[in-house]
């Protein structure tokens, strides 16, 4: 491996998280996996702001009921939902591994979030993870829903922007965390000068997708690998985030240089230092606390933005 030069912060995050979670991780039984990845994220779970409460729900879908988990203050005034979901490579992940990460996007926000608890891969295969998230925004959207995703997520929410691209049930705006968007269709560069990343590396990123699709990955397909989407016009503005030393890096940055091209406002920031899965960091290092107040402020702009407009 070569030397990926992090910071003592992320260092000391890095190396508590292997405690948890293995860096052979993926040679684990699904089981074990989700058990390592549970105690992972209890670890780095935050205590809940005093002025957010949450309330676990269930909506219908073509699969079968959606769980949800509504955050919210009784002060909140804005109309705009933030629909989010969760990562965890499509196998791992629910509404308890992201609590406190929703509970803080409501507070910065004031916006209600609704965390969506879609079906793992590999007991459901690939497209049902894409139908639960996209029952889930038909069923919850009011008009001014901002999608936003980490990881597996993060996927997630662009394949709901592209399926629903130019219909009038579109998301107001995107807001991608470090995601995976079929870069590597396109040969991109951090494939292979971040191959052997610290928290996932190339392999990993190809393991999780075959998990997902049954091993059977799709090809020229847009909801499954956002990127070989062929126009990108009529989708919704976007921004999106990954960290520097992460194999899915340049996604994000050719994501949002197709929605520029095609005149959709678009930014992408690369965090310096970082690595994938920072989110929970954000309270152990300086660098994931200031990215996480970059996202909370990106999702602000674009639901406050879409009345600026209307």
């Amino acid at each position: 491996m070569r030397d990926y030069k992090l910071d003592s912060e992320i260092l000391r995050f890095l190396h508590k998280s292997e405690r948890f979670y293995p860096v052979n991780a993926v040679e684990l039984s699904i089981k074990d996996q989700r058990k390592c990845y549970s105690e992972l994220c209890d670890a780095y779970q935050a205590p809940i702001p005093d002025s957010i409460f949450s309330t676990d729900h269930a909506i219908p879908g073509r699969n079968g009921p959606i769980p949800i988990r509504i955050y919210e203050n009784h002060a909140h005034r804005s109309p705009v939902t933030v629909m989010y979901l969760h990562g965890g490579g499509f196998i791992l992940g629910g509404l308890d591994s992201h609590h406190s990460i929703c509970a803080e996007i409501a507070e910065r926000t004031e916006f209600k979030v609704v965390a969506v608890d879609y079906r793992l891969a590999p007991e459901y295969i690939y497209p049902v993870q894409f139908e639960d998230a996209l029952d889930a925004f038909l069923s919850i959207d009011n008009g001014h829903t901002v999608v936003v995703g980490d990881s597996a997520g993060g996927t997630l929410a662009a394949a709901v922007c592209v399926a629903q691209r130019g219909s009038d049930r579109q998301p107001v705006g995107q807001v991608l965390i470090y995601p995976s968007l079929g870069g590597q269709y396109l040969d991109l560069d951090s494939y292979k000068s971040n191959h052997d990343a610290p928290a996932l590396s190339t392999e990993d990123v190809y393991e999780y997708l075959n998990l997902w699709a049954g091993n059977s990955p799709p090809e020229n397909d847009p909801i499954f690998a956002p990127l070989m989407l062929s126009d990108f016009s009529d989708l919704p503005p976007c921004i999106a985030i990954a960290a520097q030393h992460d194999p899915l890096r340049d996604d994000v940055v050719a994501w949002s240089d197709r929605l520029n091209q095609a005149g959709i406002r678009a930014s992408h920031h690369i965090e310096d230092g970082l690595i994938h899965g920072y989110l929970r960091a954000r309270h152990c290092s300086n660098k994931a606390a200031r990215s996480f107040s970059r996202i909370c402020s990106g999702i602000k702009e674009l639901g406050n933005r879409f009345f600026d407009q209307n």
